[in-house]
């Protein structure tokens, strides 16, 4: 036998419908022990049916033998039946176990076991034998169906009965056996499927096909009126319909009813399954004149290559259809016709009448694959590749050269409906590359959003596709894309930022506030879209923390547009009212907490923001101050920070201590600045604005007439004293001394002076506004505590400018500095010397007073002297006569008990007398005098001791308003005469 194989079109209609391939390769098989031949057992005559499995091909003979030929062509033969032939095997796949039916009166069946040898015979050992019990009707066996757990067995008669055997074929030794059909027609196909945990049996007549369920006892379903002939029924592996082969097409039956049908018309004469492949061999063309010239010419007809076409012959078509992926893959013709196909070995064996082995070996995969891509027959390239289970890159890399087919071909819609399927395969910068040209960038837009929607874009893609709708100003797919994609393929700041670059601002604002981006929502809003109302009310939803931030960043620019609302947000901030709105339940409830901790941020923070609104920096500040400090009232250590969500102002502390200190002091000198300057007074405004709004109205902070404008000038100068004048405001001094000089403003320089004891700023103050009685009153306040205040004022009232009208004072200031000795009368001269004005007659009273005093105080002193020496005197001649004279003692009463004087006794030359009895043992001083004379020791003592504390009185000297009363006082203790000379 010859083989010929064909993938050209013949000009039958069978094959126009077709896509024909040469998949397999068809090699004839060769014996291992002579290569010459074939393999021997396959060169007898007598071989009448086969079945393959678990690694061997089976056959069986006319004779009732049965051989088993393993890969290597080794054969293992025995006889089965000895009475008949071999009808009809099956080899079963879960065991290795083969059933196997013979011609006998009646039909046997017989289940061998082929791992299990019987000893004696060496062959294998046949488990059970079953007897068809067919009605006493002898007619052939046509068909046989086993199932594979051998619990059932159904054989069809050539007369129309089936036959069905149930129970364990392989244990038990009883059976039932049922006749399940009835029929004129013989029966052509059987086949069991297992379905939705029942058994359903296929029955196939020359006619009809019908179904059967093994476990009820309802009669055969008709499933068509149409059947098939002998050996064109088959069981499918792979979805397990019955394929049924008749001339004008292939039909598949599911337990329901009829399946997909497969139309190809021509003769069959058997049908064989194989993998996903179905095998159909045709019947032998025994006529020359059958074919046409076409068929002819295309066909190599007889055993070699020499055969004349006008000669007699036969010809067998096999053909192999890819029910999986719908072509030929392979049509040939064998010369002398076809005994058997035979699938095993991962190949398809064919035997040919005269004994000639033939093996069909399926191209690999990828070879398929070339063969395909070469004839650009991509589609059926990617079902091979989807039936053949390759991964995703492997089908990627399909649908990308089909993509690049179409492509070269300019189908750029269909060539973009390709690339699309290699989304999560292929680099996605390849097809964009391709697809920038604006006439394609319909395509590109398509790509891109299945890009995103499968969640595998990046900012780049997302730039593209919105530069894309923006170029296309396709408004509708713009909002599908931002506005309907809930999952978020895409990154949110690319789209916003792409929205914004194109004037797309409401879809850049509808994603900023839909995913929270509240940066980006108020960027557009403030800058690009201008709308400073809806920016406001946002920063007030989004809570303190985001507020503070936001605040920060476009306060400026909000208290420009909107400085009432700007202020009062900032205000609400800054007192916790914001915080405490956001942490209120809408519906009230008991559980709710009255306190909540919570630390506001700092005001000074945000008084640049008021730059260009210094009267609502006023408001705010005074607003705030108020809420948390209840205005300029006492900051109490040490309370505890909370916020009071009925009464905000009754709490007092919203941070620690010494931070809230700084925080004050910063909002007390701002306030004290936008007190006093008169730049921050608001302006007279009368009538509207351009904008129409009336004066007073919120935005436009201003007055309409200039007496409101003073008024408000006293008003705010009044709220600055009495900051100033709040002890328990901490600002700073010279700060506030400066500023109160700038404006000018007496009341605050004054107490500000008082404050810092600036005396002799005081009295310049008012000397330099020549208000003479402030000067004299500030004479009497503060003189006592400053006496170079006199020499100051000395100097003012003799003055040439004001000695004519100050002369009363001139008189009332030296009558002070007289009557309390406040100043000698040198240093009143030498004030009064300093220019030529003052006369000698205006101190002449003054003088006389002076002259007058100190003569008589300087009589006292020398009549005091006069007394210490003559004491002195006294004191030195009675040391003498102690010394140098004798004492007689007639004291006659004791000193200590004032008894009679009696001995013994003790007498001092102090003149006192003790008895001896009164005086202690050890006490060898007068205990009257004792005392006295401990004390002129100690202070003698101290006095030697304090003459080497030189620190000590030069301290005392440096302190000493007047120092020569405390050398004095050092001499007149004697300390001096102690010191010792220092270099």
């Amino acid at each position: 036998m010859s083989i010929h194989s064909h993938h050209t079109r013949s000009n039958s209609t069978d094959q126009k419908q077709w896509r024909q391939f040469n998949f397999f390769d068809v090699q004839q098989v060769k014996d291992p022990n002579d290569p010459t031949k074939p393999p021997a057992i396959f060169n007898k005559p007598d071989l009448s049916v086969n079945t393959s499995g678990r690694g061997n091909i089976i056959l069986a003979d006319s004779s009732g033998y049965v051989h088993i030929v393993d890969r290597s062509f080794n054969v293992q033969s025995f006889l089965a039946y000895e009475g008949g032939r071999v009808s009809h095997m099956k080899q079963m796949k879960p065991k290795n176990i083969l059933s196997t039916i013979g011609e006998e009166d009646p039909p046997i069946i017989k289940l061998w076991d082929l791992d299990k040898l019987d000893k004696s015979k060496g062959t294998p050992t046949c488990q059970r034998t079953i007897k068809v019990n067919h009605g006493g009707k002898p007619f052939p066996v046509s068909a046989l169906a086993v199932l594979e757990n051998l619990g059932q067995i159904a054989v069809g008669l050539a007369n129309g009965v089936v036959v069905l055997i149930k129970g364990d074929l392989y244990r038990d030794r009883y059976t039932k056996q049922k006749i399940i059909h009835e029929s004129d027609e013989p029966v052509t196909g059987l086949g069991f499927r297992e379905y939705n945990k029942t058994v359903i049996l296929f029955i196939v007549t020359t006619s009809k096909v019908l179904t059967y369920v093994t476990t009820s006892r309802s009669p055969a379903t008709i499933l068509d009126e149409q059947g098939a002939d002998l050996g064109c029924a088959v069981m499918s592996d792979t979805t397990h319909e019955m394929v049924v082969a008749k001339d004008e097409a292939i039909y598949f039956y599911e337990p329901e009813g009829r399946g997909p049908c497969f139309a190809y018309e021509g003769t069959k004469s058997s049908v064989t399954w194989f993998k996903s492949n179905l095998i159909i061999v045709s019947p032998p063309i025994s006529q020359p004149t059958r074919l046409t010239t076409t068929t002819r010419s295309a066909l190599s007809i007889g055993s070699g290559s020499t055969s004349k076409q006008s000669a007699p012959y036969e010809l067998t078509k096999v053909t192999i259809f890819d029910t999986a992926n719908k072509f030929i893959s392979y049509i040939g013709t064998f010369s002398h016709g076809v005994r058997m196909i035979i699938c095993e070995w991962g190949g398809i064996y064919i035997l040919g009448m005269e004994g000639k082995l033939y093996r069909l070996e399926e191209k690999d995969t990828p070879t398929k694959l070339e063969i395909l891509f070469k004839k650009n027959l991509y589609l059926l390239a990617i079902n091979l590749a989807h039936s053949q289970k390759y991964d995703d890159a492997g089908i990627s890399d399909i649908f990308k050269r089909y993509g690049d087919h179409l492509y070269s071909k300019a189908d750029y819609d269909n060539a973009m409906a390709q690339y699309i399927l290699t989304i999560g395969q292929l680099e996605p910068s390849y097809i964009i590359r391709k697809f920038l040209d604006a006439q394609r960038i319909h395509n590109l837009v398509n790509y891109l959003q299945e890009l995103h929607s499968h969640g595998l874009a990046n900012s780049d893609h997302t730039t593209l596709l919105l530069n894309c709708y923006t170029k296309l100003k396709d408004v509708a797919r713009l909002d599908q894309f931002i506005k309907t994609d809930n999952e978020l393929n895409f990154d949110i700041e690319t789209a916003i930022k792409v929205c914004r670059q194109a004037g797309y601002y409401e879809h850049a604002v509808y994603l900023a506030k839909k995913f929270g981006e509240h940066d980006s929502y108020l960027k557009i809003q403030i800058e690009d879209v201008k709308d400073y109302e809806n920016a406001l009310e946002y920063i007030r939803k989004l809570g303190s923390i985001e507020a503070n931030r936001n605040l920060q960043k476009y306060g400026k620019i909000l208290l420009n547009h909107l400085p009432y609302p700007t202020t009062q947000l900032l205000i609400d901030l800054c007192t916790g009212d914001l915080f405490l709105t956001a942490q209120r339940p809408q519906t009230p409830t008991k559980e709710w907490p009255t306190t909540s901790s919570y630390k506001p941020p700092h005001v000074r923070s945000f008084m640049s923001l008021f730059v260009d609104q210094p009267n609502y920096l006023i408001q705010f500040l005074e607003q705030v101050s108020q809420k948390r400090w209840g205005g300029f009232s006492t900051l109490r250590k040490h309370e505890t920070l909370t916020v009071d969500i009925d009464d905000v102002a009754s709490k007092n502390d919203f941070g620690d201590y010494g931070s809230e200190v700084e925080e004050k002091k910063a909002v007390w000198n701002t306030l004290l600045e936008l007190y006093l300057s008169e730049a921050y007074l608001p302006p007279v405004v009368s009538g509207k604005d351009s904008k129409g709004r009336k004066y007073g109205a919120p935005g436009n902070f201003s007055v309409s007439t200039e007496t409101e404008r003073v008024k408000e000038k006293l008003l705010r100068k009044d709220k600055a004293l009495q900051l100033l004048k709040n002890q328990d405001v901490s600002y700073d001094s010279n700060q506030a001394l400066i500023l109160c000089d700038l404006a000018q403003f007496d009341e605050g320089i004054i107490y500000l002076y008082e404050h810092m004891e600036m005396y002799e700023e005081i009295l310049r103050f008012y000397m330099a506004k020549d208000d003479s009685d402030r000067v004299m009153q500030t004479l009497k306040t503060y003189g006592p505590q400053d006496q170079s205040l006199y020499l100051i004022a000395l100097a003012h009232f003799s003055s040439s400018e004001t000695l004519s009208i100050s002369t009363s004072e001139l008189e009332q200031i030296l009558n002070h500095i007289d009557s309390h000795n406040l100043l000698p009368p040198l240093q009143v001269i030498q004030a009064l010397s300093r220019n030529s004005i003052a006369t000698l007659a205006m101190i002449k009273t003054y003088m006389g007073k002076r002259i007058e005093s100190e003569r008589k105080e300087a009589q006292a002193n020398r009549k005091l002297i006069q007394n210490y020496r003559e004491e002195t005197e006294k004191k030195r001649k009675e040391i003498d006569e102690l010394k140098t004279v004798a004492r007689i003692f007639q004291v006659t009463k004791c000193s200590g008990c004032r008894g009679t004087l009696d001995l013994p006794a003790v007498h001092f030359l102090c003149r006192h007398s003790y008895h001896q009895r009164c005086l202690p043992d050890s006490d060898r001083e007068c205990p009257q005098c004792a005392p006295s004379y401990r004390l002129i020791s100690d202070q003698r003592r101290a006095q030697e001791i304090n003459a080497d504390k030189h620190e000590s009185f030069f301290e005392k000297l440096n302190e000493a308003e007047d120092g020569f009363s405390v050398v004095a006082d050092y001499f007149s203790k004697n300390t001096m005469a102690f010191a010792k000379l220092i270099d």
